[in-house]
């Protein structure tokens, strides 16, 4: 692995290349990110552990978006409650895969944010570990690059998926558009079909599913209708009748819009619901909890922003943003330092967060979570404050899960 540690600008370039060619990079963004030559590990035992805790994040936030649905529990406070009004009956299956995103804190996981509908780097973000393995070969002997579009094909698979509808944003980066071309690569033999915000009227209702430019469709994927803003901006009423008739129809979701009830700022619900997750999830307090000034030791996020948008950490901006109603403070989490060495030549420890995909289908009638496991891995660093996020100048670290022997041994013909 001597070529990890090394700087030389032929390696960087080498990498940078092998990423391009795996669209993990592009130089047509505005601001290409940056990646890291040094790569994460996760071996086999931290990613058992990552997949318990994960797992149980999953049930439990599946089992209060049903409670919430069923009127079982009051949720007037989240910001896409009104969602729940619009499932008269939750679907058989729940299928879907979850982005949970953790910062390491003293090596354990706390819980910074969930996603579960319009998750970005889906299939991207894993070609920069691709890209790592091509510049070096025998890496493959002791490490895999695990891509959450693979355990997306098995779960629309069991459900005898045929045709996938891909719902878009008009305005989206050329990642995304990477992103959506390598998604759909996985996921053949089903077909896919892309249609974007301007087109969503066309979309009607069929025998099974939906109907798109003459094409019957029995799945679909959100990469849109994600988040408060989609339903208060210039498209916000064509993009609510859309997500009405999807719902009104038999379509079979990836990702339902339902589990966008648990995309919730404050997540204090989750060690409610479970104690054993209490020292994995921040506290999260109302803002208003200091009516002068927010001591340190607090970041202050906004309830009704979709994924990493309306999180604050300076001081002034969290003065700024605590009178808004939506405001909570999160206890800070001071993330281990990573040590980065990039494509574009910078270097230094980093704050990094360490995201999991997990695959999940859960039974309804039976309230019983069936599948629940890890389809890949997302790690973004940011050398110059504590957002990772990519919009915000992080970059992406190479994810790499070590293979397990044991089973390769059990597979391994016997000798005769």
């Amino acid at each position: 692995m001597a070529f990890l540690g090394r700087s030389r600008a032929e390696d960087r370039e080498r990498l940078l290349a092998a990423a391009e060619r795996r669209g993990a990079y592009d130089r047509r963004d505005p601001e290409p990110c940056d990646i890291s030559i040094l790569p994460r590990v996760i071996g086999r035992s931290q990613a058992a552990d990552l997949a318990d805790v994960s797992r149980r994040i999953v049930l439990a936030s599946i089992e209060r978006s049903l409670d919430i649905q069923a009127g079982r529990e009051q949720a007037e406070d989240i910001p896409l409650a009104w969602i729940a009004g619009l499932v008269e009956r939750p679907p058989a299956k729940l299928l879907g895969n979850v982005r949970l995103d953790f910062l390491l804190e003293d090596g354990r996981p706390r819980l910074l944010e969930t996603g579960w509908v319009n998750l970005s780097g889906v299939d991207y973000a894993p070609q920069a570990a691709l890209a790592l393995l091509d510049c070096q070969p025998a890496l493959a002997e002791q490490f895999r690059v695990e891509r959450p579009a693979e355990r997306m094909r098995e779960r629309l698979g069991e459900q005898g998926i045929r045709r996938l509808a891909i719902l878009v944003k008009d305005d989206h980066t050329v990642y995304a558009a990477n992103d959506f071309a390598l998604i759909r690569e996985v996921l053949r033999p089903i077909d896919t079909v892309i249609v974007s915000e301007r087109d969503f009227a066309g979309i009607s209702g069929g025998r099974r599913g939906i109907v798109v430019d003459d094409l019957a469709c029995d799945g679909v994927y959100l990469r849109s209708l994600d988040g408060p803003a989609a339903f208060s901006g210039p498209r916000a009423a064509t993009n609510r009748q859309t997500l009405e008739r999807l719902l009104a129809s038999d379509v079979v979701f990836h990702d339902h819009p339902l589990m966008l009830l648990a995309e919730d700022k404050d997540l204090g619900w989750l060690a409610e619901r479970d104690p054993s997750l209490a020292a994995v999830v921040p506290r999260t307090i109302p803002a208003k909890t200091f009516p002068e000034a927010t001591p340190a030791g607090w970041v202050l996020k906004l309830r009704d922003r979709h994924s990493g948008e309306g999180v604050f950490l300076d001081p002034a901006e969290i003065a700024a943003h605590r009178a808004d109603a939506a405001a909570v403070l999160q206890e800070r989490i001071t993330a281990d330092p990573f040590p980065v060495l990039t494509v574009h030549g910078r270097e230094g420890d980093a704050v990094t967060d360490l995201a999991v995909h997990l695959s999940y289908r859960y039974d309804v009638a039976r309230r019983r979570l069936e599948v629940a496991e890890i389809a890949g891995y997302f790690s973004r660093f940011s050398l110059a404050g504590g957002k990772v996020n990519l919009c915000a100048g992080g970059g992406i670290v190479p994810v790499l899960s070590e293979q397990d022997r044991r089973m390769e041994t059990a597979d391994a013909p016997a000798d005769t």
